[in-house]
């Protein structure tokens, strides 16, 4: 007899439903951290020749989306979680609706009318990053899966299949400013815009055939509908959520700081003529040195004692010395030399690329322990809280970038064809790319080293007082822990 299909949630109409529900989102994240800047600051048409203008216009939206996203997160998140569970689930349906909603959002950012006058750009450029911004919060990926099963090892790989699949999805979009640049009509301007749109098309299709495939678990369903005093709970009682945040926030940055900044020291520290041929390797270099870390995090995790808290705290160790060359070595100039370029961001790019799949697994993990102390998961507010963090690394990131641009005067016609770019550029991208994330990477590590679920025996004990729970139901007290 051949081998038996496996059962839900590990049968391949799920597996691969996780897998590719989320491709949507991670292409349009990365469009935010590592092309919407220099597509505002060179391409949008924004205050062309007024040097550093367009940089401000676009580092203020970016610190005020995350005002904004303060505001909004925890509610929409409240939201998700008051929400009447269908027949097709609680999260899912969000999920049906708000992908497609995002791609629309994301191809009409890239795509400003370069006819409009400078104020009408800014104006559709802030509300629909604001629209998509929202809509972007609404997509409970994580509260999804985590509803599929309470298996540690089954969550393990319903989160790392996504992650391969994604690095393959990214594998064949590394080029995409290659591609965009090829769709110029001079050949070397980038058409940024049709470029977004032969993307995120497919990528969407390919999303929500996948979010069609999930059946929503309901190991949760039996939960009381979630109330005001319930966030109250969540923050006082939930410890191993926010030093997990804080963590999570700290390393977070290293990765978007990198991919904020490597667009523009690609651009210059090896030529504008080869920024393609650059931004292409480079991208490849991501996917493989992501690949080899989430495969890394697996054999990290399967060592006896390693919980996801010392899977996540070992990441960050391992990205901040291959950082900390890279910046000494540019304190003496750009580094031109690809020899000792890639090989170090390679190993800072692995580090960080191992902290994925011990992330994702203690997000889940802060869930069940709200389930254990205050009866309810809160799946929809703490996976808010999450995405807050996430668009906070990538604005914050941008942001920084943008104000070292205007800092230097940056002007993205006069450095087109300039012999010597300013030593305070790479100085400055210097900083970003490579000594602030070394420094938040080792930041990370060390809050990690407070979270208290990082004993093995602590873990342990908290599963089996949720077991318990189960077999013997008591009322839940919410206000009463400290």
């Amino acid at each position: 007899m051949g081998r038996q299909n496996k059962q839900y949630p590990e049968d391949f109409k799920t597996v691969f439903g996780v897998s590719t529900m989320g491709l949507t989102q991670l292409f349009a994240n990365s469009l935010i951290t590592g092309t919407l800047m220099i597509y505002i600051t060179d391409y949008s048409g924004i205050y062309t020749g007024f040097a550093g203008k367009a940089a401000q216009i676009a580092a203020l939206m970016l610190l005020l989306g995350r005002v904004w996203d303060a505001v909004n997160d925890p509610i929409l998140g409240f939201l998700m979680d008051r929400a009447p569970r269908t027949k097709w689930g609680k999260f899912k349906p969000f999920m049906l609706i708000f992908t497609p909603v995002t791609a629309i959002l994301s191809i009409a950012l890239f795509n400003i009318p370069a006819g409009f006058p400078d104020f009408a750009k800014i104006v559709m450029l802030y509300v629909v990053y604001f629209l998509f911004d929202t809509g972007f919060t609404l997509l409970p990926m994580l509260p999804l899966t985590q509803s599929l099963s309470t298996e540690a090892n089954v969550r393990a790989k319903l989160t790392a299949w996504p992650r391969v699949i994604g690095l393959f999805m990214a594998m064949a979009t590394s080029g995409f400013m290659a591609i965009a640049i090829a769709l110029g009509k001079d050949g070397v301007t980038p058409n940024i815009g049709l470029a977004v749109v032969l993307f995120i098309v497919p990528l969407t299709i390919l999303s929500m055939t996948g979010i069609a495939l999930i059946k929503e678990g309901k190991h949760n369903a039996d939960e009381e509908p979630v109330a005001l005093k319930d966030i109250k709970a969540l923050i006082k009682t939930n410890r191993p959520l926010w030093i997990y945040l804080l963590a999570s926030l700290f390393g977070g940055f290293s990765w978007t700081f990198i991919f904020a900044a490597q667009i523009y020291y690609l651009k210059y520290a090896f030529g504008a003529e080869n920024f393609g041929q650059q931004s292409g390797l480079f991208g490849l270099l991501t996917i493989g040195s992501i690949l080899l870390g989430t495969f890394a995090s697996q054999w990290v995790m399967k060592i006896k004692g390693v919980t996801p808290g010392k899977g996540f705290l070992i990441s960050w160790a391992v990205a901040v010395l291959p950082l900390a060359i890279l910046w000494v070595i540019n304190l003496a100039g750009p580094i031109t030399n690809i020899a000792l370029f890639y090989p170090l961001m390679f190993m800072a790019l692995m580090g960080i690329g191992m902290s994925y799949v011990p992330g994702r697994l203690l997000s889940m993990e802060c869930m069940d322990y709200s389930k254990e102390t205050i009866g309810k998961s809160m799946e929809g507010t703490v996976s808010s809280l999450q995405l807050f963090t996430e668009k906070l690394q990538a604005a914050i990131a941008s942001a920084v970038t943008g104000l070292i641009l205007v800092a230097v005067g940056y002007d993205a016609a006069r450095y087109q064809d300039a012999t010597t770019i300013p030593t305070e550029l790479f100085s400055g991208l210097g900083l970003v790319i490579f000594a602030i994330p070394a420094v938040l990477a080792l930041i990370a590590a060390a809050i990690m080293l407070f979270y208290p679920l990082l004993k093995q025996s602590d873990r342990e004990a908290m599963y089996s007082d949720i077991e318990q729970r189960k077999i013997n139901p008591v009322t839940p007290a919410p206000n009463s822990a400290d």
